[in-house]
């Protein structure tokens, strides 16, 4: 497997994970009653099935094959877990991703490092948003912060 093949599958191992995961936490925070921030974050993450599959219309467009394991995603149990653990997945894709783009520059495929750098783009509003978000839940307390998201 060449390297461009090789980091689209990871990219999509981490995308299906990523996707798991945040789902999961719409559930966990729906279920404690902030339904506005569920649907705020629901509309967040509503793009990631497009990632995924101009992700792996990019592998197949490369001749690569799609083969990939998802790990387990780290689910938070609460309000204040879930915006934490979404906050580190974002934080550590904008990582990846810049290192992502870095492999596709050096393997002299821009059209690749292209469309990483757009996925980081959208990546980086998201973890702004998650930035925003745990700001006022410290600052606020979890009552009031959850009174204006119900």
């Amino acid at each position: 497997m060449n390297k461009i093949h090789q980091l689209l599958n990871e990219m999509l191992a981490v995308y299906w994970q990523a996707g798991i995961q945040h789902r999961s936490h719409v559930a966990v925070i729906a279920a404690e009653g902030a339904a506005l921030l569920a649907a705020e974050m629901e509309a967040k993450i509503a793009d990631e099935p497009e990632t995924i599959i101009r992700l792996q219309n990019r592998l197949l467009d490369l001749g690569g094959k799609i083969e990939f394991t998802v790990k387990q995603p780290d689910i938070g149990m609460n309000l204040r877990e879930a915006l934490q653990k979404d906050y580190e997945l974002q934080k550590n894709a904008r990582i990846g991703l810049n290192q992502w783009a870095e492999t596709a520059a050096a393997e002299h495929d821009a059209t690749t490092r292209i469309l990483i750098e757009e996925i980081l783009a959208d990546e980086e509003e998201h973890l702004s948003w998650l930035e925003q978000e745990l700001d006022l839940l410290e600052k606020l307390g979890e009552p009031l912060y959850l009174s204006k998201r119900m």
